[in-house]
Formats: structure tokens, sequence, C-alpha cells
């Protein structure tokens, strides 16, 4: 039996039963318990002993080490028990699990970890997705996953999934889980909430939040203060301006910080002593700082978009939605009454977004690609999401995996390559992963694993130096490193002895091995193969995407004509990158390992000057242009592309078009608006199968005037059969008889198409004239017999009953040679004169 050894009340108390009666009942649960209320705690703990367990094992999910940590630590501390014993927890290289841990916290990373080694999760009763309103790429797939899993292992008891938040807007997850919510009321203290003036668009915001961080210390003597920043490089400026008491000490708190240092921030303050915390959204949800009752919100966050132009993810600084802010004023509330201090105005709060969006909306999708792929899902369509994957994005992930050589075309379609397979069994980015894979083929793993160690976790020398050569000195020992650096050095070397390990032993791809020199450039170049650069000759750099980069201030790197790019910085809206790592890069190898980079084409171009096409062969590493040469000889396929290609861009309008060949293409468009199966003449189609149908008639085309040789009506119907041709003729005449005999040319330029005709030659028809079987009514220009316009009708019957007096009054006048009878629907029809008709 698991008995809390500490007394702690919590809210959460009050909805434990209701949360134990849910889950024998069903197998989802949404709870939704307010900032404070327990929830992280106590609700694993409460369900340990639930029959429906049957002692399997607890998974909490949590977003960010630091709460998995916490969360674990807590946990442990109420059982009075060392962490690793009943609770327990799994991030990137730090693990306390043992033999008798019952409840695992893990980061979103591990659970994709024990997914793939366990689809099933046959180990564990209880599936627990905390802080889920922060709906991160991990957390979507791996709800995704494990509802896939419980379908199709069908256990029994069936695996609980719960979903926990603070701030879900719950409607669409118990939709989406066929569930109700269970809601805790929580015990948030009362939060003072004190709004300034309105914020500005490019106001700098450390020069806002300095006196206002003062202030508030000057005024909440006995408190400490915690500050919400967008990132970085606002918190070291902030540090170094802000002018303190001496009784207060600064600690900066966001993910690019070890976890040592991170708990700084955290934990009480040395008696007589408080804090001014400056952190990052990580303090957002999960943690309690302790002494913090006063909150200063920048009401900004700094978050990675996607850009699908570039395939390179983006900072942008962008505004808070109302759920965040609500979450950051109550963590001045967990302790005591408090205050909540916002950088913006009442007016400016009620414009904020409700909701943050989901991640997978934003974010780059190769890692999702390819764990789905490695767990046998090729089409996304395959699960149930909660937010699916957006098709551009997603597509642009797969063209990558394909360009990585991750995927592989088979007969049942694209499928996880062996290198793909290998490349899933690390876990870091794919990018990364393939690296390691190439490393191991061509003898440089040592290296290539501390590369990835370097560049998936933080690099506290990015403000130092952008050459990655110098961190592998350090890492190698060949350069004594830093004192300074000496923590990252540690950490960096335990987590590339981790990817040594999950090099797959079984993978024996060997190719040639480069020289010291050249590996760290081949390995970063394999990485990403999009971030080749090239030194302009008017400075700075050019990408094999088509960006400009360069380096933020002159460095060893200078004076590289080749570079192999491994991180760029870019905020939305700046036009070139800023290189922040990179390796040089040995063209040779252009030549050899890194030969798949380079695509051969034949270029052909019309020259206006010498009235001919021209052609030259070029070498290209995506954008960059290697070698080029003039060819002598343009052939007809060249040629004939070429020809094509102008044609689309032209949209067509440089065929030889008349008016027979006009007149065909609107009959054809009509007649497949009656025919399901009728071939489409629309431009739109005819530009994407200008491959098919126009293409054989151009290879003995020599120059650009010659498209006008070309019999474009006999092109055109060749895309019908001759039975489509007979019932095109037949549907759609090309003039049609009139009561007066005259045979008049139909229009069909317009949709219904026209039948001009003079008035007098319609006498005696009742009916409207129609075409294709009587499906398609003509409408009717009745003419004056000087052939002027006098009525529009698709109503001939109605038009004879109403506007013919009118007309007959004004025209009879003006027309007196010409009949115009009292009953023109039983009058005679003419084309001629009351005197050649008396003749």
């Amino acid at each position: 039996m698991i008995k809390i050894s500490k007394s702690l009340e919590l809210p959460i108390h009050d909805t434990l039963d209701d949360i134990r009666e849910h889950l024998r009942m069903q197998p989802n649960l949404v709870l939704e318990a307010p900032t404070g209320a327990g929830k992280t705690t106590l609700v694993p703990l409460a369900l340990l002993e639930e029959p429906w367990l049957q002692g399997r094992k607890i998974v909490m999910l949590q977003p960010r080490r630091l709460a998995a940590k916490n969360a674990a630590l807590r946990m442990a501390d109420l059982l009075n028990e060392p962490v690793g014993k009943t609770v327990g927890y799994r991030m990137r290289l730090d693990t306390k699990v043992g033999a008798e841990t019952r409840i695992e916290v893990v980061t979103e990373g591990i659970l994709l970890r024990m997914l793939s080694d366990d689809p099933s999760l046959s180990d564990f009763g209880l599936l627990i997705f905390d802080e889920f309103h922060e709906r991160s790429l991990d957390a979507d797939l791996g709800l995704s996953l494990a509802l896939n899993a419980r379908e199709t292992f069908e256990q029994d008891p069936a695996l609980r999934i719960m979903l926990m938040s603070a701030t879900l807007g719950t409607t669409a997850l118990e939709a989406f889980l066929n569930t109700r919510a269970v809601r805790s009321e929580g015990r948030l203290f009362d939060v003072a909430q004190h709004y300034s003036q309105a914020s500005k668009p490019r106001e700098r915001i450390v020069d806002r939040l300095a006196p206002v961080i003062e202030k508030a210390v000057a005024t909440h003597s006995n408190s400490s203060v915690l500050v919400f920043l967008p990132g970085q490089g606002e918190i070291r400026q902030l540090a170094s301006r802000l002018e303190l008491p001496r009784d207060v000490s600064l600690r900066p708190l966001y993910g690019d910080l070890s976890l040592k240092e991170q708990q700084l921030a955290i934990e009480p303050s040395p008696p007589g002593q408080r804090k001014v915390v400056l952190a990052t959204n990580i303090a957002e949800t999960s943690l309690t700082i302790d002494g913090v009752d006063v909150v200063i919100d920048s009401g900004l966050e700094r978050k990675p978009q996607f850009d699908p132009n570039t395939g390179m993810s983006r900072l942008e600084t962008v505004r808070i939605s109302q759920a965040s802010s609500v979450q950051r004023a109550g963590r001045a509330g967990r302790l005591g009454p408090g205050n909540c201090y916002r950088l913006w105005s009442a007016a400016q709060q009620q414009q904020l977004k409700a909701q943050d969006e989901p991640e997978i909306q934003s974010a780059d999708l190769t890692s999702l690609v390819l764990q789905l792929f490695s767990f046998g899902v090729y089409d996304p369509a395959e699960l149930a999401w909660l937010t699916p994957p957006p098709p551009g994005p997603y597509q642009q992930a797969v063209d990558l995996l394909l360009d990585l050589n991750a995927l592989c075309h088979s007969d049942s379609g694209l499928r996880l390559s062996s290198h793909g397979s290998a490349m899933a069994s690390i876990a870091v980015h794919p990018r990364l992963a393939h690296m390691l894979v190439m490393g191991q083929s061509v003898g440089g793993s040592e290296t290539a694993a501390q590369l990835a160690a370097v560049l998936s976790d933080r690099d506290p020398l990015g403000r130092e130096s952008p050459d990655m050569r110098t961190r592998l000195e350090y890492l190698s020992g060949e350069i004594t490193c830093p004192a300074v650096f000496r923590g990252w050095q540690k950490r960096t070397l335990q987590l590339a002895a981790q990817f040594s390990r999950q090099l797959p032993r079984d993978f024996n791809a060997r190719l040639p091995r480069p020289s010291a020199e050249q590996l760290p450039g081949l390995l970063i170049a394999c990485a990403y193969p999009d971030r080749i650069a090239r030194q302009r000759h008017s400075g700075g750099y050019q990408l094999a995407n088509g960006r400009s980069s360069q380096f933020e201030s002159p460095n060893a790197l200078s004076a590289s004509k080749w570079l192999a790019v491994a991180e760029v910085g870019g905020m939305a809206g700046r036009k070139g990158d800023v290189i922040r790592s990179a390796a040089p890069l040995d063209p040779a190898l252009f030549q050899t390992l890194l030969k798949e980079q380079i695509s051969e084409e034949t270029v052909v171009d019309w020259d206006a000057k010498s009235g001919r096409f021209i052609a030259e062969h070029r070498s290209k590493c995506g954008a960059l242009l290697l070698r080029r040469e003039t060819v002598s000889d343009v052939s007809d396929e060249a040629r004939t592309r070429k020809l094509l290609e102008l044609t689309r861009d032209a949209e067509l309008s440089n065929l030889p078009w008349s008016d027979q060949t006009r007149e065909f293409l609107n009959k054809n468009r009509l007649m497949s608006g009656l025919e399901s199966d009728w071939p489409s003449f629309d431009t739109t189609e005819l530009v994407a199968t200008l491959g098919d149908w126009l293409a054989p008639y151009l290879s003995s085309i020599k120059k650009l005037g010659e498209l006008k040789k070309l019999k474009l009506l006999e092109i055109l119907q060749s895309r019908l059969s001759w039975e489509q041709l007979q019932t095109l003729n037949t549907a759609l005449p090309e003039r049609l008889e009139v009561p007066s005999g005259s045979q008049i040319k139909i229009d069909y330029g317009e949709d219904p198409p026209v039948l001009p005709v003079k008035l007098q030659e319609m006498f005696g028809s009742r009916q409207t004239p129609s075409i294709a079987g009587g499906r398609i009514p003509l409408v009717i220009h009745l003419l004056s017999p000087a052939g002027r316009p006098l009525q529009i009708t698709q109503d001939l019957q109605g038009f004879w009953q109403s506007s013919y007096e009118d007309v007959k009054k004004e025209m009879r006048g003006r027309y007196p040679k010409h009949p115009w009878p009292d009953d023109p629907a039983g009058a005679q029809a003419t084309r001629h004169t009351k005197h050649r008709r008396n003749h």
C-alpha cells in the first residue's frame, strides 16, 4: 500500500475519487486543474494501487527536463524515499530508475524511444501527458501513436491515457478522446493585476523592464521576483543593467542552462536573501519557484517557426496567448497573495489570441515523418490526430528524408531504407542521425558523435567562435578546454558516448576515408547539404538553398572559400542569415563522397540576338553553380523541353490560336460540363499536360517563329477519339437552322452559347432554341434589320408576350419596310422586307 508520509492538503484531493472512478469505467481522461492544484505530484501517486493497473507502471510525460526531474523528486520526497525507488525519471544523460520503480517521469523524446522499443507499452498501465496544453510536436505524436498501439494490441485491461493541464479548453479534447473532463477548482491565491501603457512594436523590451523590476524590488521588500522575457539575449542584457540591493541575487533560468544552474533559480534563497529570476517561458508551468510572489511579464516569447521556403526554422518573437498570460500570472499566487505587472495595456490583453497554436502547425516535421515510417505508418491518415500534420511541411520533410537516403522507392511506395532504419535507431534529429551513420561508414564515428553532441545540445561557444574545429579540439583534448567550459565538455562527451552506443553495429556500408582535415566539413555537409556555402566575390556566402549568409564578425573561417554550415541564426524579417557554426569544406569532396550532392543539367535558352536556341551544361550543388560549358549541338529533346517551358510560362498564348481553334476549345469546355468522363480542355489542365499532347509535334521546330506553323486545331482534336469528335459535332453544331431557313452560326465564346439572329427570322417560333439534345438553351441576341441588338433572352415565348410590343412600337417607324406583326409567335419568319416577301 502506497502511503504519502507527509501531510499535503492540496485542492486536487477533492477530485481524486472522481479520477479513480472515471478511469475504472473508461480508458481516457482529460483532467483540467489550475496552477497549484497538485495534479503533477499527487495524481500519479493516488492511482498506483488501482486494480486496472495490475502491477504495471505509470509513465508521465513532462515537456521540460527541469520539470520532469523536480516532479520525480517531489513525489519521492512525499513517499520519504530516494528518487529511483518507487518514483524515478528518465531523460537524456540522466536516468534514475530501479527494479522497484512504479512511476517514471520522462521527457518527450524518451516516450518516443519507449514506444519504439515496445510499441504496445506492455509494462505500463497508465500514460499521463502533463501540461498537454503546450501541444508540443512530440506530445501530439506520442498521443497518436499510443492510441494506435492500444487499438492494435488490445491489452486487457486497456492502457489508460490521461491528458492533464491547467488551461486546456477541453471541448475539442473531450470529443477527440470520446470522454468527459474532470475538473479541479484549484487553490490559487489572489494575484493583483497591474497593467501599464500599451506596448509598441519594435520597442526595446529591456529598456522598459529595467525600471519596472527595480521599482518592484523596492516596493515589495520581502518578495522574490520572477521576470518573463522572450530569450537568453534579453536575459543577458537585462542582467548587465539591473542595479539591485545587496540582499537580492540575480538568477537566470532558460533551457540552455545545465540542470544544476537551473536548480539554483528555483531552490530557496539563503536566510535574509531574496532573488530576481530572469526566465524564459520554461518557468511558465510545472515549477514552483520558492519565495516568488511578484511576476513581471514582458508578454513576449520566442518560438521557432519553420519556413517552408528555406527549409529552415527561424526564431520569431511573438505575443503570448491569453492562456499563457494566465499561467504566468499564476506563478505569483502559488504560495500566497501576489502581484503581476504586465507590460501591456488592459485593452491589449483582450486582443491576445486565446490559446497557443499546436507546434505541429509550424514545426519542422522531419523527425515526425522518420518516426512514423519507423513505426510502419506510411501515411499520416492512418493515425488519429488531434491536429493532423499540414500536407506541405509533411511533404517537405519526406523530400528531405529522400535527400538523406532515409527513404527509398519500392513497389509498395515509399519505405524506410536500411540507411533510414539505422538513422531511426538514434535518438537525435534525422540530419544528425544521417551524419552519425555516414561517420560510421567513413571511419569517423568519434568525430561524428562529438559533432552530433555539440549540435543537439546547448553550445556555450557559439558566442566565442563559429569554428566547429575549436569545439572538436576541446573535446578531443588536443587543446586545453577553458575552465568555464569544462561542464559543457563533460556533458558533451557523455552525450557523444551515448550516440556512439546507439550506432547500429550491423550497418556495414563502407566508404572511402577522408583525411582528418576533410572530415568535419564532410560530416556537417552530409547533415546540412542545403547549407553548403560558397564565398561571394562581394562578401559573405551563398548557401546551397539560395539564401545569403555571413559571419557576425571576422574570424579564422572568413578566408575559407567553401564552408559546411551547421547553424545559421536568423530572425523573421531579416534578409540574410548569420553563420553561427561551420567548418571549412574541401571542394574536392564533390568528386567523391559528396558526389550525390551534385546535379548535372543541360540548360537550353532562346537567344533573340542570334535567333536560335543555345545550350550549356551545368554542374550544381543546389543553387551553387560549380561548372558551366557551352554545348554546340542542341538535341531535339533539350529543345523540346525548352519550348514546353516557354509555352507553360506563356500559358499557351505563344501558340497559333485561330477563331476556329478557340471555338473548338470552348465547345470542349462546354462538353466537359455535360459529360463527366470528357477530357478536360481547361487552360490549367492543358498547361499541366503539355508534354503529353504538344511535345510530339515540337521535334522539328528550330526557331520560335516556327510555332506559328503548328496545326493547332488538328493537334487538339487528336486528344479526342473519333467517336468523341462525332458526339461533339452533333451535340454542339457550328450552325443552327432558324424558322426563316437561315443557318445561323452559334457563338461558343460565351457560356451559355449565343445565337445572334434578326428578330424577323424567329417569327413563328414559340420555343427557345437549344443544343446538346435540349440540355443547353441558347441565349438569343435578337437583332434589328440593320444587325443592331434589340433584346437578349433565353425565354422566346416570354419575349413575344411582353417586351415585343415595346420593341415593335419603337422599331416599326424606323424600319417600315420590314414586317412587325401583332402576333409574332404565329407569323411567318422571313429574311426579307415585306416587298420581297410578297414577290
